[in-house]
């Protein structure tokens, strides 16, 4: 009987432990995204086609939900953004939809397909 319970409990653990790491990646996923990122590339095939005003912007993504951009012309687009609970997706404005390539520490990449111009790639550190 001892054995049955000390099973039953240990399973329990084991469920909560998996149950609160899961929680915590999802909010790691959001979490890293609130950052100060600075503009590397804008690419469509592999070639830039940041405008001069838009290399070095800096996008800041804020914990309210809120982001600012600015960009060196001395132009600022604010608005809202939020992370798929999977952290896959990026939507700014309740519109625009990314697709998150890479969200680490020291980078951000996210894609948009843009019309005739193909797959838009942003690149931040």
């Amino acid at each position: 009987m001892r054995k049955i319970n000390y099973l039953l409990i240990a399973t329990i653990v084991a469920m909560l432990g998996l149950f609160i790491s899961s929680c915590e990646k999802e909010k790691n996923e959001v979490n890293m995204i609130i950052k100060n990122w600075t503009l590397v590339s804008k690419t469509v095939a592999g070639l830039n086609i940041a405008t001069s005003c838009e290399t070095n912007s800096k996008w800041n993504f804020k914990n309210d939900g809120t982001y600012i951009i600015n960009d060196i012309c001395n132009n600022t687009k604010t608005g809202t953004w939020k992370v798929a609970d999977d952290g896959k997706t990026l939507t700014v404005d309740n519109n625009t939809i990314y697709q998150v390539i890479d969200n680490s520490l020291s980078n951000l990449v996210i894609e948009l397909q843009v019309g005739e111009f193909g797959l838009v790639r942003w690149t931040f550190n």
